[in-house]
């Protein structure tokens, strides 16, 4: 069995202290956004009893799916730098960026390149797709964040991208590896709103149907959800987590994936971990039978 242990969207920064000159252009807004509501929505403390909690079940891999930031500032990702590395060791630990670690355009070496350890592929190589071959499992990470106008959320992975995506999700299937692409904003065009989604859903969606994968991770919305895809090689989850450290109740969370079987016949178990009054506690579990069931018998939480 490989198990996968999956969190998004700790905005684990503060902007306490941060000097006017580094807030100039789309930043100043991110500012008053965690000024007003978002320093009291996502908390420490809360991601701290998270992290205690995904320690204690001994995950195989930790992958962390974007928006470790607020408005991407180099000392923010520094800090993250240093959550990354406490998480785990590098090759334990998959990051792919969010929309707000790259908020604006700004120098790559000072802001999410310092993490690019952590989205290292086996053979050394830096850059997206990225794939880390664990055991039975393909992990397979998606650049989607790229800078965007004030009040839009928007994601992109380009035609490059897909055409290297398309390979890798080929290459493994052949292998007989189980697939799981890991990325920021939902491949579905239904998953965000028009200012949140991914610009390419619809190629993108059109691709992972046709070359196949049998797991989508992805946060950005703050909300857990699956959808059920049927691709050319059987069905397909799409998976989001909530944020890892929202202070509203039952909103804090991430997901066990349990992986088992071999290819044509995968088993997945789906196990959700979410905040409650006495910490965290398992608040739904699914499973998938890869060859045993239909697509449309792949089951949600909801």
């Amino acid at each position: 069995m490989f198990t996968l242990a999956h969190l998004s969207d700790p905005h684990l920064t503060s902007l306490q202290g941060v000097r006017p000159a580094a807030l100039a252009n789309k930043r100043i807004l991110g500012y008053l956004s965690w000024l007003r509501r978002r320093r009291y929505v996502h908390r420490p403390e809360v991601l701290r009893e998270l992290i205690a909690d995904l320690k204690g079940a001994a995950p195989d891999h930790i992958a962390v799916t974007g928006d470790l930031t607020h408005v991407g500032l180099p000392a923010e990702c520094r800090v993250a730098l240093q959550w990354l590395n406490d998480l785990g060791p590098a090759d334990s630990v998959s990051v792919v960026p969010g929309n707000h670690d790259r908020y604006v355009t700004a120098p790559h070496a000072s802001t999410v390149g310092l993490w690019q350890s952590f989205w290292r592929d086996d053979a050394g190589r830096e850059g997206f797709p990225c794939l880390r071959q664990r055991g039975p499992v393909a992990l397979i990470g998606v650049d989607t964040a790229v800078a965007t106008a004030p009040f839009l959320a928007s994601g992109l992975v380009g035609e490059a991208q897909r055409k290297r995506l398309g390979v890798v999700l080929r290459q493994t299937h052949a292998a007989g590896l189980f697939r799981v692409v890991a990325l920021h904003h939902s491949p579905l065009i239904s998953g965000h709103s028009a200012r949140k989604r991914l610009r390419d859903a619809a190629s993108l969606t059109d691709l992972l149907c046709e070359a196949g994968a049998e797991l989508v991770i992805h946060g950005h919305g703050h909300e857990e959800r699956i959808d059920r895809l049927t691709t050319a090689h059987g069905p397909m989850c799409v998976v989001a987590v909530p944020s890892a450290s929202h202070s509203g109740p039952g909103r804090a969370g991430w997901n066990r994936y349990e992986i088992t079987g071999e290819s044509g016949q995968w088993r997945l178990r789906i196990t959700a971990r979410r905040s409650a009054s006495e910490g965290f506690v398992t608040a739904g579990e699914e499973v998938v039978q890869w060859g045993s069931l239909s697509p449309a018998d792949v089951p949600r939480f909801r």
